[in-house]
């Protein structure tokens, strides 16, 4: 359904709240086709960055550029047009509580084609939704399956519309093994297929496993960013505590294992 490439920078974004520093003057260009995990401590700013990426907030200063264009600057259609191409995971799924499954999958497709038939409309839902493993009613309203279902057709409204780009927002959270699973599959088929992808996560599996290029967040600013293999194996004893959770898998592995573990970037 897309043709289009983008490519997405940040230029000394700074975000403020309270008159205390969300992001610091963050400057940060995606890696098109490869997939990028944000780490860092607790509330560092990494879903804030996250929807910076994907403009849904707008900075107190600085420029996210689409293509080497700003996106503030961009006219209504260009914006829709790169909206088709990215999709949001969000955290804790947000979907709407007043309409039913169907119809928070359908919303999306309406909005980006509005001559789509009920037909096509239908088949993308089952096409998506059997992707996915979800087996539960659509009729259904959101309060009504798990959390972890939600989280997937959460994963199912971002992926409808087949975009380029996808950005997730811990993707672990507030889901049971099983669902867990079916993402980790969704995401390591996502990466084999050369979507972009931006992952805020501590999971283990899809850092150490899919992630091509990670970006380090500490105190509010960027701390690191690079390969794979060379953020895991750093020395650094800042990068080391925020990237425990592989490190301690990974960390005494020469570089020949690593390889296996992770060969794009070697």
């Amino acid at each position: 359904m897309n043709n289009s490439s983008y490519s997405i920078e940040l230029k000394n974004i700074s975000i403020i709240k309270n008159n205390l520093p969300i992001l610091d003057d963050i400057s940060f260009k995606v890696p098109e086709g490869l997939t990028t995990v944000i780490a860092g401590p607790l509330g560092c700013g990494k879903s804030t960055l996250l929807k910076t990426i994907n403009s849904i907030i707008v900075p107190d200063s600085g420029r996210v550029l689409i293509n080497d264009k700003p996106y503030s600057s961009m006219s209504a259609s260009a914006v829709k047009m790169y909206r088709r191409s990215s999709g949001f995971v969000f955290q804790d799924g947000a979907l709407w509580a007043n309409k039913t499954i169907y119809q928070n999958l359908e919303l999306p497709l309406l909005y980006h084609f509005p001559d789509i038939s009920r037909e096509e409309i239908n088949s993308k839902i089952k096409r998506t939704l059997d992707t996915l493993g979800y087996e539960e009613d659509v009729n259904k309203r959101p309060s009504d399956i798990s959390a972890g279902n939600r989280k997937l057709i959460s994963f199912a409204r971002a992926l409808i519309t087949d975009p380029d780009i996808l950005m997730i927002d811990s993707p672990e959270d507030s889901i049971d093994f099983s669902s867990h699973g079916k993402i980790r599959l969704i995401i390591k088929d996502l990466k084999a297929r050369g979507k972009t992808l931006i992952i805020c996560t501590y999971d283990e599996f899809i850092t150490s496993m899919l992630a091509d290029h990670i970006v380090v967040l500490f105190k509010n600013k960027i701390y690191a960013s690079g390969r794979y293999k060379n953020i895991v194996t750093s020395n650094d004893p800042i990068i080391r505590r925020v990237m425990s959770h592989v490190l301690d898998k990974v960390s005494n592995f020469d570089s020949d294992i690593l390889d296996l573990i992770n060969p794009d970037f070697s």
